[in-house]
């Protein structure tokens, strides 16, 4: 399986409560990333491991997903937030 690291900018879903926004529950979490495919706009998750600036997300068709300028989905168990990917980080 491939990894996609991404330079990104995430933006948090407000509780629903209507308080501010959570933190990341830590500098490194897990999650799970919605993105729609570009040509098809088919969904599709993927696994994903997140920091306050980049994500690397596992699979072998996240890059027919997530390229610059495409919006993605923050999701653990509900949508948490949505990203924007700013940069593709080649490792």
């Amino acid at each position: 399986m491939k990894r996609y690291k991404y330079q990104t900018l995430v933006k948090l879903a407000p509780r629903l409560d209507g308080g501010a926004p959570p933190a990341l529950p830590g500098p490194t979490c897990r999650m799970v990333v919605r993105a729609h495919h570009r040509e098809t706009h088919a969904p599709k998750m993927f696994s994903a491991l997140l920091t306050s600036a980049t994500v690397i997300v596992l699979g072998d068709d996240a890059g027919d997903y997530l390229a610059p300028g495409e919006r993605f989905v923050l999701w653990r168990g509900h949508d948490l937030g949505s990203g924007v990917v700013v940069n593709r980080i080649f490792i």
